[in-house]
């Protein structure tokens, strides 16, 4: 097994500076969730290119390479998701995106090169490898209700269907560093629009209409307060508004405003519980100030929870290629994440991959931030721990 090894991480080394220019092509040409149309077509080509079995599911543009080894063993899954978000892009980078209004800001054109690299260097030592390589990169991980669910109604995890799973994430620590955990890693977060209907007016008459502008700003501050008081303070739970519109001019009331925003916790069962009590609450200001609401309550992700056998795995795997002392624990954070549906079926893991460079950026960038840019060191070793968790997994 050492001389395999030595074998992956030279092969893995060969490939960087490829692997590289694969994920600034796919940072120029970023795609929003649902349209991943080129991008599926990119990973595809290469899989097919490189002898992989190739799938392409019909129900969104998931894309699945199955790496069979010449001997015996078990199926390991590796998952990425390819899909960019809604941002302009303040970067100045040579190969920043060139397409406006969407910007690969949360490291997923990281993770799909990382993906297609470690196909690549496991195809090379295909004639060695125990057992099976399930690569699934899936589309739309960024919007509800994500991509995940389809690809699993399509029976990508059927046949042949996979001992453990293992996905990576960017995150904003150091590079050379990795995060792992057991239990619940990302909570589960559900999406809410509400709609609150008044009766416009002219500004110098605030009496004779109803200000949903004033009815939506007490709406917020009560529901702000509510986390503080129906939410155990031992217990995790976030809500937070990303959207207000309302009104068309400064000197006109309107009659409707439009909020829409997240609700994320460890614990799925409290989500739904604060909806109860957030309708409550909504109820009570409008009626009290002669405005009427609507509200439509979407439950998204499920929690992200990491099979603790596997994270030890992922733990002892990372810390031969970036050393014990760089493995950091994680914190549970309540972003949402959509491999939680395929880690509900079977066991595996989430690690965070360090992008950050201190040097560059002395505080941290986080996801989804229109400077986000990673560090392309991480890109090799994301390849060489996920390529590790293939090929060790049957002597483990």
């Amino acid at each position: 097994m050492t001389g395999l090894r030595e074998k992956i991480l030279t092969e893995i080394d060969r490939l960087e500076e490829e692997v590289v220019q694969i994920r600034r092509n796919l940072h120029m040409y970023p795609e929003l969730s649902g349209m991943e149309e080129k991008t599926s077509s990119i990973v595809s080509r290469y899989l097919a290119d490189i002898g992989l079995e190739v799938r392409r599911c019909k129900n969104n543009y998931g894309v699945v390479g199955l790496l069979r080894g010449d001997k015996p063993g078990p199926t390991v899954a590796l998952r990425a998701d390819m899909d960019a978000l809604a941002l302009d892009e303040k970067t100045d980078l040579p190969f920043a995106s060139k397409v406006e209004g969407v910007m690969h800001a949360c490291g997923h054109d990281v993770h799909t090169a990382v993906l297609m690299g470690t196909a690549a260097a496991l195809s090379t030592i295909q004639d060695e490898l125990a057992g099976n390589a399930l690569f699934l990169f899936q589309p739309s991980e960024e919007f509800f209700p994500g991509g995940a669910l389809g690809m699993i109604d399509e029976g990508v995890i059927d046949d042949p269907k996979p001992d453990a799973i293992f996905s990576l994430h960017t995150s904003s620590f150091p590079v050379g560093q990795i995060s792992i955990m057991a239990g619940s890693i990302i909570g589960s977060v559900s999406t809410m629009s509400l709609r609150i209907f008044g009766k416009g007016g002219h500004f110098s008459k605030p009496n004779l209409a109803v200000d949903p502008i004033v009815a939506a700003s007490h709406v917020v501050v009560a529901l702000n307060s509510m986390m503080t008081r129906k939410v155990d303070p031992l217990d995790s739970a976030v809500l937070t508004f990303g959207l207000i519109q309302g009104g068309t001019r400064d000197n006109i009331i309107g009659d409707m405003v439009v909020l829409r925003g997240n609700i994320g916790s460890l614990d799925e069962g409290l989500c739904e519980s604060l909806m109860e009590e957030l309708e409550k609450v909504v109820k009570g200001i409008t009626e009290s100030m002669g405005a009427t609401y609507k509200l439509k309550y979407i439950h998204g992700y499920p929690t992200t929870r990491n099979d603790p056998e596997m994270a030890e795995y992922v733990k002892n795997i990372a810390a031969h290629v970036v050393g014990e002392q760089n493995i950091i624990s994680s914190t549970p954070t309540l972003g949402g994440e959509d491999f939680s549906y395929f880690l509900q079926r079977v066991p595996g893991a989430m690690f965070f991959l360090g992008t950050q460079n201190p040097e560059k950026e002395p505080v941290p960038i986080m996801n989804h931030d229109p400077r986000f840019n990673p560090d392309e060191r991480a890109i090799s070793i994301g390849m060489k721990i996920m390529a590790h968790l293939v090929m060790q997994y049957a002597a483990r």
